[in-house]
């Protein structure tokens, strides 16, 4: 016990090392997969080093990233028209403050002077305070400021300064707001920033003023922006920017109502045009400057500024703005994906993670076209990348671990096959997949062939054998199972073992071998033993566990040997050990017995009674050793299978008994219902059976009674029968009358002698002929003994007629 107690623990501690050495082999590609590929989508995600393929991606959903035109906001166009009305730009402010009053006597709701005024009209000096009062009349009224970058070439370090509107003019305004837009490496403008500027001085933008200022005229309290009477520090640091967000256009051609400069100035608006609207005046002429290459739904085309402008307002007022997506939101948008393709690598077959790739790429597409209902814009290009390799980096490190894999099995099989015939090579061809799995190929069928050999041999072998599963199911059952179950072999395939053996039990204390649930415990004790079935069938019982390669219990191997037949010998073997030591002595024992009886009393027995006794004990003592004899041989000699005539065979053994009929007084006749009832049959061992069942008729029968024999056909067989009136057989009784040495009739017929082995002689002969022996009988009602011997075919008797004329 304490030697095999390390030895287990050896054992488990190999198979768990082996188990983890199978994991490992199969999560360590994926965990540097999916640490790679991590890694890689973040980098591109954060870095964006494919700007032009994220920009793609998102123009193509350009089409759903629209708004539909409104009625509430009114352009005031400076275009080609009025610039051949006016004259080259720039023109006199006092025509923008007239303008301006034009609109505020309409009842203008707010406007939006997108003209960038960061210079005194010198020509015109008093023009500046005419248009600042008409700025102040107005009351809501917005200008414009940029940013200037750094000057480039000598004068680089001059830092970076604020395009506002001179004082006068800032000091009338109800707001400034910045007027860019963020232009791509592609020189498309496809976004602003709500929020521009330095550091402490972040403006809003133009359209963001024009809503805030609406706001304040309406008395609600904001944020102070900005004060531009305060200049900015000499050193403000870089240009800050907030709150990017996608330019969200206006369908419609054109997308708002537009009046051309001239036309307002010149008083030609129709009334209630500016009434309770935003009003925007900027330049829409190309001359001018003021257009931008826009990412359109169809392809890229020039929108003037005033445009672009009225359109974020419209989306910041109806709250149909689309903001872009931070680093780190762009980052979760890309990796979440990929980390659930990742997942379905260790979940899913082949089949499933194709189409959840295919599934989370078409939720990417679907999200992309989804931007108006989300409201933000994400860069896919990084999660898509990902999943796009996913897929092939996944099966070129499975193809590569599978060949590898392949290529140690393949060495293994050799290895534990070494010895057995290898099954002819073939050339290799293809590339170094097909090669090793060519050669997988063929260690596969020397398995295949080994394995069938090892299915032949357990399905050939002469004790039923079945291969158990862990939990008592059969999984192999041989032909020998399948005769002993009396069922086919398929059929036991899957039957719990607990209910195929549930009538054997100990042949010592009678309890059952293989009680419920005894194969599904965790004890694995083998069950090794001798028991009995129902049937009386005599077994020897062997299950016993085996286990896999890393020491794990998977199934149970089961063997019934059937040893009823050596029992039947080893009972027997004493029958004939009792009889030579008892019965064979007695007569001998009793002719003494008489002999020393006259010499001691010589008056007692006369001359002729002591004779008489001696022949009856020597008589007695013979017929036991014949019966014997006879019934050793018809268990153990040769059977000389040879056509014979039943109805012949049995006329001549009642011409035998012709002797004992006449003493008394009987009459012996047969009946057939054919002439000639042929079999295939042992000459002596028939003629010794036929001769045994008459004799006891002959024997029972009364006194000057009749003895009717047949011989008739019945279902494919002969039916040879003798019956006698006498004392017959009770039904309790019957079963005993095959039992060696057991004579049922010894009180009731002492005068009738015998050994009580006859009939058992009977039922042996006809058992190695291939029939049976029936008894019709009941007490007081005589018996009729009926030996079925099977009838030949045609074939088997020619067969046999030409073996014996040869």
């Amino acid at each position: 016990m304490s030697r095999s107690r390390p030895r287990g623990y050896r054992l488990r501690a190999v198979a768990w090392l082996h188990r983890l050495r199978r994991e490992a082999e199969y999560r360590l590609p994926w965990f540097l997969l999916a640490l790679g590929l991590i890694a890689l989508v973040s980098a591109v995600s954060l870095l964006q080093p494919m700007p032009h393929i994220d920009r793609m991606l998102q123009d193509a959903s350009r089409e759903e990233i629209r708004q539909p035109p409104s009625t509430d906001t009114v352009i005031v166009a400076i275009d080609d028209k009025s610039l051949a009305a006016l004259g080259s730009w720039p023109w006199p402010r006092a025509m923008h403050a007239e303008v301006l009053r034009q609109i505020a006597a309409d009842g203008a709701r707010c406007t939006g002077l997108d003209l960038l005024l960061n210079e005194p009209d010198k020509k015109n000096p008093g023009n500046d305070a005419r248009l600042a009062a008409a700025i102040a009349e107005a009351g809501c009224v917005v200008l414009p400021m940029m940013l200037q970058p750094a000057s480039a070439g000598s004068n680089a370090s001059q830092p970076a300064v604020e395009l506002l509107p001179i004082p006068i003019l800032a000091r009338a305004a109800a707001g400034i707001g910045h007027a860019n837009l963020a232009v791509d490496e592609d020189g498309v403008a496809r976004s602003l920033y709500l929020r521009e500027g330095f550091a402490g001085r972040s403006w809003p933008h133009f359209a963001l003023a024009m809503k805030q200022a609406t706001a304040r005229a309406a008395g609600q309290v904001l944020p102070a922006e900005p004060d531009p009477s305060v200049a900015a520090p000499e050193k403000p640091g870089p240009w800050l920017r907030s709150e990017h967000q996608v330019i969200v256009l206006t369908t419609g051609s054109p997308p708002f109502r537009t009046l051309s400069y001239i036309d307002v100035l010149q008083g030609r608006a129709p009334p209630g045009t500016f009434r309770d609207r935003f009003v925007l005046v900027g330049a829409t002429a190309a001359s001018l400057g003021d257009t931008y290459p826009i990412s359109a739904p169809q392809a890229v085309s020039n929108r003037p500024g005033v445009e672009i402008f009225a359109s974020t307002l419209q989306a910041i007022r109806f709250q149909r703005n689309i903001v872009i997506a931070t680093p780190w939101q762009n980052l979760a948008y890309n990796l979440v994906p990929v980390v659930i393709a990742l997942l379905g690598l260790l979940w899913l077959r082949p089949l499933g993670v194709v189409a959840l790739i295919c599934a989370l790429v078409a939720l990417r597409m679907g999200t992309n076209h989804a931007q108006p209902l989300l409201r933000i814009q994400f860069a896919p290009a990084a999660g898509l990348l990902g999943l796009l390799l996913v897929y092939p980096l996944w099966s070129l490190m499975r193809l590569n671990a599978a060949e590898r894999y392949l290529r140690w099995g393949t060495n293994r099989l050799n290895e534990a096959m070494d010895g057995l015939p290898a099954a002819p090579q073939r050339r290799p061809v293809g590339d170094f997949l097909d090669r090793q799995m060519l050669a997988s190929s063929e260690a596969g069928l020397r398995m295949h062939d080994l394995q069938r050999f090892v299915r032949d041999g357990i399905d050939h072998m002469a004790d039923a054998t079945l291969v158990l599963n862990r939990h008592g199911l059969v999984l192999i059952a041989n032909k020998a199972a399948a005769r002993h179950w009396r069922m086919a072999p398929q059929r036991l395939i899957g039957r719990d073992v607990h209910e195929l053996l549930a009538d054997l039990r100990w042949s010592t204390t009678g309890a059952p071998m293989v009680p419920p649930g005894a194969l599904k415990a965790h004890e694995r004790t083998p069950i090794l033993g001798e028991g009995e079935d129902e049937e009386g069938r005599i077994v020897l019982l062997r299950c016993v566990p085996f286990f896999d390669t890393g020491n794990q219990h998977v199934g149970w191997m089961t063997t019934l040997i059937d040893i009823t037949t050596t029992r039947h010998a080893q009972s027997q073997r004493d029958e004939a050990l009792r009889f030579i030591s008892h019965d064979i002595r007695e007569p001998s024992a009793s002719i003494l017995t008489a002999i020393e009886l006259s010499r001691g009393r010589p008056d007692a027995l006369s001359g002729a009674a002591l004779l008489d006794r001696i022949e009856r004990h020597a008589q007695t003592g013979l017929d036991l050793a014949d019966d014997f004899v006879n019934l050793a041989r018809a268990e153990a000699q040769p059977f000389r299978a040879e056509v014979l005539d039943l109805v012949a065979l049995m006329q001549q053994s009642i011409d035998d008994a012709w002797a004992l009929a006449r003493k008394k007084q009987l009459r012996v006749h047969l009946v057939a219902d054919v002439d000639e009832a042929l079999c295939v049959a042992d000459r002596s061992l028939l003629t010794r059976a036929l001769t045994n069942v008459l004799s006891n008729a002959l024997k029972y029968a009364p006194l000057g009674s009749e003895v009717p024999c047949s011989v008739v056909s019945r279902d494919g067989q002969w039916a040879i029968g003798v019956h006698d009136n006498g004392p017959g057989i009770p039904a309790a009784l019957q079963s005993q009358l095959f039992q060696p040495f057991n004579r049922l009739h010894r009180d009731s017929h002492p005068e009738v002698h015998g050994v009580g082995l006859g009939l058992l002689l009977v039922r042996t002969a006809v058992h190695r002929h291939g029939g049976t022996i029936e008894i019709d009988s009941a007490a007081g009602a005589g018996c009729t003994v009926t030996l079925m011997i099977p009838q030949p075919s045609a074939a088997q008797l020619r067969a046999l007629m030409a073996e014996d004329k040869g």
